[in-house]
């Protein structure tokens, strides 16, 4: 959902909430009413948060052990029975003072310290925020408004993160076509072919929708979409990848020449529709093709040379560059226009006007790339139509939010189980905060346990501003009481309650306070770059995990010559950070030390099993000379 979209979104205030009760009040004598809000939430539960099991203070402590915190009483219902909430706790009020002679129920102040127990404190959830939120208290929870507790924070205005235009490597994960199938502009079966793919012709599954059943594919220079049914995967696609490897590998063999793949044998889709006139191309700029190449330096020799569109003085010049302006070769250097790179101008030069060869890249080594000027952009990247005349350049492209993808797809799994009040198990079931923090744990991050903590953890920024695999977080009468991943487009994904569990739910504006931000939208902090750059200090080591044999591996078809059965996030493969691993051993999103330099848990294979890593490297040389060796591995801290 766009920043303006979720404004307005959050104008309106809501006629229902989700499963939120109103206020258990203390009556004038003493007795108390448990009242409910109308209407259900967009979840689908029932509105009451209450019910009795008709057992007495002394029947509840006994069947629960639950100790009565000092200075606080249940509240009764007119049998004189414990009202309890949807979660099983009881609620409570505080003893009536001396002055007044009546209690008053102080939400934001429930007694105790200390992590959650079943049990012992009042429950979490959106089933009772209003009388129950968690014990810690949270910094503001002293308000008695929401608006006060926001005022309270330190909310910051994030700034504007504008994504690259480069495409990064993922892993090759195997598809091919049941029969002959057109590849589609749309998820949607009436929406433009792009492609022809021929049965049992090869391609690529770069990102699966598992709700829809759409494979978004790639497929010589056709990239679209699939339904999930019209390809062949897991051991049936095994099967027929090895039948074309060793056809390939023998046709090699009889021509003496060196096997590179099976793309000599197995069919690629062919084109429909020009690549610079599908609107798929881009959906996804992860590809399964080598992104990051050496550098090739070229220097400006002209007083002012246009950098063209296409192949030609007639096309359209995207920039220039001054005379001594670095330039980087990608393609066609033995052509009269060769493709070029400098900074984010890309586009072709006529060849003389550029020097290139061993004295260029010695005056360049000699001075420093950062000494040289680069070329002036005259038209956006995107509006250039020469900017993927090939996908590869001199640095991966940042995925900006396919790491957060990546975290929703993951979280959605679990939907349909328990929700448990005090539970951390994504399988057995969770609280609202226990979900969170073992979601975000399996990549990496060590959130505190509570709600009201969590909301206090990250960057705060506002609910407007929330991207996908942000935190949100609900808020009455001042106190945080409930977390929520946000989701997209109004959307989240959360541990809601006992009577609906993890589900997939709407935003709940009315009570949403703020977000915060846990993800870096950069993932490049550490490991990336040249894997014998030692970049981790002393202090940095944490935990000997062993000895552990190391491999290397591209994203060339020889290394991934298997259907590995992963599935495709498409998150991105980078040289310098990325090592497949065995989950079960290095959970994902874990990052370790190896050799003195960081690196991240990102990747798999039916190989990688126990104390073994793969670590990627750009391209299949570097891969092979690299060979086999065995390091020391540790926990960054």
């Amino acid at each position: 959902m766009k920043r303006k979209e979720l404004r307005k979104l959050l104008i309106p205030v809501l006629a229902f909430c989700m499963a939120a009760p109103a206020p258990v009040l203390a009556a004038e004598g003493g007795a108390a009413q448990a009242g409910t809000e109308a209407g259900a939430s967009a979840g689908g539960q029932e509105a009451s948060d209450t019910e009795c099991l008709s057992e007495t203070p002394e029947a509840y402590e006994q069947r629960t052990g639950y100790v009565l915190p000092e200075g606080w009483q249940y509240v009764l219902d007119e049998n004189g029975c414990v009202i309890l909430n949807g979660d099983g706790t009881p609620q409570l009020r505080e003893e009536p003072s001396e002055e007044t002679g009546e209690g008053t129920e102080t939400p934001g102040e429930q007694p105790g310290e200390g992590t959650e127990t079943p049990g012992e404190q009042p429950g979490e959830g959106t089933e009772t925020p209003a009388v129950t939120p968690e014990p810690e208290q949270t910094p503001g929870a002293s308000t008695s408004t929401n608006e006060q507790l926001i005022a309270a924070q330190q909310i910051i205005e994030l700034p504007v993160i504008v994504e690259d235009f480069r495409f990064w490597t993922v892993a090759r994960k195997y598809a091919f076509a049941v029969e002959d199938l057109e590849i589609k502009e749309e998820m949607d079966q009436e929406s433009r072919s792009i492609g022809s793919l021929a049965q049992n012709g090869v391609c690529y599954v770069l990102k699966e929708d598992q709700e829809t059943g759409w494979l978004y594919v790639e497929s010589g220079r056709v990239r679209g979409f699939v339904k999930a049914e019209q390809v062949m995967t897991g051991d049936e696609a095994q099967s027929l990848l090895e039948q074309y490897q060793n056809t390939a590998k023998a046709l090699a063999e009889e021509a003496g020449t060196e096997y590179t793949g099976i793309g000599t044998v197995a069919a690629e889709a062919a084109e429909l529709v020009p690549w610079q006139e599908n609107e798929a191309f881009t959906w996804l700029r992860a590809t399964v093709n080598q992104t990051v190449i050496d550098k090739k330096y070229a220097l400006c020799n002209a007083t002012k040379l246009n950098i063209r569109e296409g192949q030609g003085t007639d096309s359209r010049i995207v920039g220039t560059l001054s005379q001594g302006a670095l330039c980087y070769i990608l393609a066609d250097q033995d052509q009269e226009w060769i493709y070029i790179e400098s900074g984010d101008v890309r586009g072709f030069v006529k060849s003389e006007y550029i020097d290139f060869g061993e004295e260029t890249d010695r005056a360049v080594e000699e001075k420093g790339e950062e000494s040289f000027g680069l070329a002036e952009q005259l038209i956006e990247p995107e509006e250039n139509e020469a900017i993927y005349y090939t996908l590869t350049s001199i640095k991966s492209g940042v995925p900006g939010g396919e790491l957060r993808q990546s975290l929703l797809d993951f979280a959605a799994q679990f939907i349909g189980n328990p929700y448990v009040w005090g539970g951390t198990s994504l399988t057995e079931g969770a609280d609202c905060s226990g979900f969170v923090q073992s979601i975000f744990r399996q990549y990496g991050y060590e959130l505190p346990r509570t709600s009201g903590e969590q909301s206090q953890y990250g960057t705060q920024i506002p609910v407007e501003d929330a991207q996908p695999g942000d935190l949100i977080f609900y808020a009455r009468n001042g106190v945080v009481y409930h977390v929520v991943i946000y989701a997209g487009d109004g959307q989240t994904i959360e541990a809601m309650s006992t009577n609906v569990g993890i589900v997939r739910g709407t935003l709940d504006t009315a009570h949403a306070v703020w977000a915060t931000r846990i993800l870096e939208d950069t993932v490049y902090a550490y490991g990336s770059g040249d894997i014998a750059e030692v970049n981790a200090e002393p202090a940095m080591y944490g935990t000997n995990l062993g000895e552990f044999k190391l491999t290397y591996y591209c994203a060339c078809e020889i290394c991934c010559d298997v259907e590995t059965g992963i599935t495709a996030t498409g998150t991105p493969v980078v040289e310098g950070r990325t090592i497949a691993v065995d989950p079960t051993v290095i959970p994902y999103g874990t990052q370790v030390i190896i050799n003195g330099h960081i690196f991240t848990a990102e990747d798999c294979g039916g190989a990688i099993k126990g104390n073994r890593i793969d670590i990627y490297v750009n391209d299949h040389d570097r891969a092979n000379a690299l060979g086999v060796n065995y390091a020391e591995v540790y926990l960054l801290k």
